[in-house]
């Protein structure tokens, strides 16, 4: 009993510790994510794996989805799957899932054949569909705190070391 009360005169105010600890893991968190978030804003070509050319090595014809690369319009007599598509601003045709996956789970908010800029509101009319980019943000969050944890949890106990937080 003696030693059960000793062992807790030894702890006592570790609880304030280690709130301070969780705040400053929070704290370091949200700055990682901010300094990712910057990063990748100020070197984009650091996280696109394509050239700024568009998709080099290949020369499709317009009737082909530069995406799946798979005919965009099926004759009748021809084997196939007819799936609607989708014309973007710089007239170029792709079927509807295949931009969208370009674009939202691809992350390249691009034209697949000349670089111009999609404009992701047009193209989703219906507000419903606007929680895809949703998840695939928040997604790209959690890619993030994964792929940093390691660097990210260092920092922390750094942190806690330098300020005598055992």
């Amino acid at each position: 009993m003696m030693q059960h009360e000793r062992l807790h005169v030894k702890h006592r105010g570790h609880e304030a510790m280690h709130a301070e600890m969780v705040l400053i893991l929070i704290a370091t968190l949200v700055v990682a994510q901010i300094v990712l978030v910057q990063w990748k804003q100020r070197h984009c070509r650091s996280y696109n794996y394509y050239n700024m050319g568009g998709m080099p090595s290949r020369n499709l014809s317009d009737d082909v989805c530069a995406v799946c690369g798979q005919k965009i319009f099926v004759d009748v007599d021809e084997e196939g799957v007819i799936e609607d598509t989708y014309q973007l601003s710089c007239n170029h045709i792709f079927h509807e899932f295949c931009i969208r996956g370009w674009c939202i789970v691809g992350k390249k908010q691009t034209c697949p054949y000349c670089n111009e800029k999609v404009d992701l509101k047009r193209m989703m009319n219906n507000p419903w569909e606007r929680t895809h980019v949703l998840y695939g943000q928040l997604l790209d969050w959690l890619r993030y705190l994964v792929a940093w944890q390691p660097i990210i949890i260092g920092i922390v106990h750094g942190i806690n070391f330098s300020l005598g937080l055992e």
